[in-house]
């Protein structure tokens, strides 16, 4: 007892290595494509679930995890643990929250924590990556709820993709719908503000969306004694390497690391995404 353990869904995007060595236990959300259910980073790679989805002529969908999938991972945990606590992608996005919260309240509510993340991929993973050091060093619960809470509530995202119309089909448009009618004339950059997808600016080019994009996270970073930062892609790893490179030099404040999107997140950005994630870190949180 005394542990505290440490629970996530799939889009999370953590890497195999990163479950292993931090002891996150991870809840997959269901991509469906032809009918065929696949959970995510259990039955396929992400490659291969992207190759059924270019070659189906329909759209894909998503199903949340059960209560019940939620239900499984907490019993194996609860025995063994003083605490769990289990951050989920934004309710906005998914009903993933409303399964675990229901989960949480059957095994039990008194040592379960659910927290709404209200964003999905590097902004799940870099916060538990903090969590799991601050229990580590002896943080408790409400510590690292605080920290959560305050990254949450200070976290930029900046989304780049080359067109809308993937999250049109899968519902997740939002506030960007705005756009849908000047797609050949503008390239949106996106944001998820209130848990919810919505657009941040409009640019005439993808290299000036960029150019924006690198300017306001240097700002950022110049203002903060520590950032966390994540350079997301679908399908632009490379570019994504480049990118993080570049921003990270003449910037020794800051901790970044590439992340590839998943399928469910994957599916409505369509393919050529490329997205900044970034918070203010405190040195005390994590040291």
């Amino acid at each position: 007892m005394g542990k505290i353990a440490f629970v996530t869904d799939s889009t999370a995007y953590l890497t195999p290595d990163q479950e292993r060595s931090l002891g996150i236990s991870v809840v997959p959300l269901d991509i469906v494509i032809d009918g065929e259910a696949y959970a995510e980073g259990v039955d396929a790679s992400y490659k291969e679930i992207y190759e059924k989805m270019a070659v189906s002529e329909k759209f894909p969908s998503t199903s949340q995890p059960s209560p019940s999938r939620f239900e499984q991972v907490f019993k194996k945990l609860i025995d063994s643990s003083e605490h769990i606590l289990c951050l989920t992608l934004s309710s906005g996005l998914s009903g993933t929250y409303e399964s675990a919260k229901n989960a949480a309240q059957r095994v039990n509510p008194q040592r379960i924590t659910v927290f709404d993340s209200k964003i999905t991929s590097f902004g799940l993973a870099g916060p538990l990556q903090d969590a799991v050091k601050m229990a580590k060093s002896g943080c408790d619960v409400n510590q690292i709820l605080e920290m959560w809470q305050y990254v949450s509530q200070h976290m930029v995202s900046r989304f780049l993709i080359d067109n809308l119309e993937a999250l049109r089909r899968g519902g997740r448009i939002g506030g960007a719908s705005a756009l849908l009618g000047s797609l050949l004339q503008i390239k949106p950059i996106l944001t998820v503000r209130d848990g919810k997808i919505d657009l941040y600016e409009k640019m005439r080019t993808h290299r000036r969306a960029l150019e924006a994009l690198r300017s306001e996270f240097h700002a950022f970073a110049e203002k903060h004694s520590q950032v966390r930062l994540g350079v997301i892609h679908r399908d632009r790893a490379e570019d994504a390497h480049s990118l993080l490179q570049e921003l990270m030099g003449g910037h020794e404040n800051v901790l970044g690391e590439v992340c590839e999107l998943g399928p469910v997140i994957g599916m409505h950005t369509g393919p050529g995404l490329l997205a900044l994630v970034y918070y203010p870190s405190k040195a005390d949180w994590v040291e």
